[in-house]
């Protein structure tokens, strides 16, 4: 949702570089920021987290944390917030919010919060960048989609972003820029520039390699960790599968099938007809057989999720030691499908329909416990599934016979890697030395290149070509005629080649730099906010975090 509407209005409206600046600057400080404090899955037991009014002990109340922050995320397209960084967002919110209340910030008036509205560029019309009721409307209208947002949620959000943007503003602090920045900045982003690319790819570069056995040799002993085998665990999953306590179940009663179907009726309703007639509604009685059958299939997966648990407990409780004969009449008893799976390592878990990472992780813990050798027991879509550990491989260090040949690719790899950025270097003196005499274009198809223009740009519309990597780094400095260091990637190596460059004057009196001073100056404000904001937000969740902590389950 985030994406898809920041998406249609970005398209709709450009932004000048003090918006650009305010989205690297507070992305920036969003990422830098710890990962969610609240976001994982965790054994730990917290007490009531009181957070500026709301508990974050509580699922009910981060939800509405993040439904909140989620449309204001909406209305500032010009943040770029990634829908990972929403619940780090919505703690920033509600801190700010919590000191503006506690700094006595008023709450706006009809006419501040219109003034606040008709101020955000999201509801601005797209050809003359002014506020327009009818953006205004049809975003609001968008939002309202499906029932997903409503009206009353959309102008509280908007309302606390007004309240919010008070608070940044008294934090964001004096203007530290120097004038040379500014005049650099106001240079670097007028300046215009005409480039061409060249291409040179990798994989028909085939150089000549040398594979003595003394090269490969000092490549393995410069190169341990490459070729160290990492300690794995072996694991047997049982699974405890709905099928095998399927006969254990008894016939339901009349109620029991009354409640199920009611519950879930819209799983024997027919579809409607293709003239969009609505079919005759189906009553338990004529699928009562269906019903039965579903209704016993629960039945049985509630089972086998029980006896997991039984399982478990047992295998505590008594102290059942792994591979013994008690071990095997309790696989009997329980009728449990024993499988083994290849061993892992800690980096490299299997994927597993019905065996999650942090299951597969959680053996480690358990590495070398003769006693506690068996994971919890875990839900699954047939039941429930439960790990043993077998055993653990220690990590050792293979002789290099033994991995002869995987040394031979890696060298094969690097050496290739090496020579091709030599091949680079050559390449930008042979096109140099040309230059004088023929065109860029020309010299480089001769070179078995690829050549691209992409004709005249700005410094604020710089082409996605040349934002791969450190390319446009190498480029903005060029003069007119000269050509970059190649720059590599996987598959292929790029030259750029300046054109055209041509500077804009700079006068320090004129109308436009002042406005531009300003604009800058005002985003740089902004973001010293935001960073105060974030540095407040993450001193309150680590100040909670370090007195939440209760116990483990």
């Amino acid at each position: 949702m985030i994406t898809s509407l920041q998406n249609f209005f970005l398209k709709h409206n450009k932004w000048l570089f003090g918006s650009l600046l305010i989205v690297i600057i507070v992305t920036f400080v969003l990422t830098i920021g710890p990962s969610s404090f609240f976001g994982g899955n965790t054994t730990t037991q917290r007490k009531a987290l009181n957070y500026y009014g709301y508990d974050l002990s509580s699922e009910q109340d981060q939800r509405a944390m993040a439904y909140t922050a989620e449309v204001s995320a909406i209305l500032h397209p010009e943040l770029q917030l990634r829908r990972e960084q929403l619940m780090d967002y919505a703690y920033l919110r509600v801190a700010g919010l919590g000191i503006a209340s506690q700094l006595g910030v008023p709450q706006p008036n009809k006419e501040t919060l219109s003034s606040y509205v008709e101020s955000l560029s999201i509801f601005a019309d797209p050809q003359t960048g002014v506020f327009s009721a009818e953006s205004y409307n049809r975003m609001v209208e968008m939002l309202q989609i499906n029932g997903r947002f409503t009206r009353e949620a959309i102008a509280r959000a908007l309302r606390e972003d007004y309240v919010l943007d008070q608070v940044r503003q008294a934090f964001s602090g004096p203007d530290y820029s120097l004038p040379f920045e500014n005049q650099q900045s106001f240079i670097d982003q007028g300046t215009q520039y005409t480039v061409s690319l060249a291409t040179y790819g990798y994989a028909d570069f085939a150089p000549e390699i040398n594979l003595s056995e003394e090269a490969l040799l000092q490549f393995f002993n410069e190169n341990p960790s490459q070729y160290e085998i990492q300690e794995t665990i072996s694991v047997s999953v049982l699974r405890f599968e709905a099928d095998a306590y399927l006969d254990a179940v008894p016939e339901p009663a009349d109620t029991d099938l009354e409640i199920y179907f009611a519950t879930n009726q819209n799983r024997y309703q027919p579809a409607p007809q293709e003239d969009g007639t609505e079919a005759t509604p189906v009553a338990l009685a004529d699928v009562r057989e269906q019903v039965v059958s579903d209704w016993k299939s629960q039945q049985a997966t509630r089972m086998a999720a029980e006896k997991g648990e039984a399982f478990s407990l047992k295998l505590w409780q008594e102290n059942i030691a792994l591979d013994s004969e008690a071990f095997a009449k309790l696989i009997e008893d329980f009728e449990v499908s024993v499988s083994n799976i290849a061993p892992y390592t800690r980096e490299n878990p299997p994927i597993s329909a019905d065996l999650s990472a942090q299951l597969l992780n959680s053996m480690w813990i358990y590495a070398n416990n003769p006693t506690r050798y068996f994971s919890d027991a875990a839900q699954t879509s047939k039941g429930a599934v439960l790990l043993v550990n077998k055993g653990v491989t220690e990590a050792r260090m293979p002789a290099f016979e033994e991995v002869r040949q995987y040394v031979e690719d890696n060298y094969r790899a690097a050496e290739k890697r090496r020579l091709f950025t030599e091949k680079g270097t050559e390449l930008r003196e042979t096109i140099t030395a040309r230059l004088e005499s023929e065109s860029f274009e020309t010299i480089a198809e001769s070179l078995n290149m690829t050549v691209q223009s992409l004709g005249q740009f700005d410094g604020v519309s710089v082409p996605q070509e040349l934002q791969q990597g450190n390319l446009w780094d190498q480029t903005m400095h060029l003069a007119t005629g000269q050509v970059s260091p190649m720059i590599t990637s996987r598959t292929e190596g790029t030259f750029s080649y300046i054109v055209e460059k041509t500077v804009p004057e700079l006068d320090v009196e004129s109308e436009e730099y002042k406005a531009f001073v300003a604009q800058r100056k005002g985003a740089l404000s902004n973001a010293m906010g935001w960073a105060r904001l974030r540095e407040i937000t993450d001193n309150s969740l680590s100040s909670l975090m370090g007195s939440s902590t209760v116990g483990e389950e």
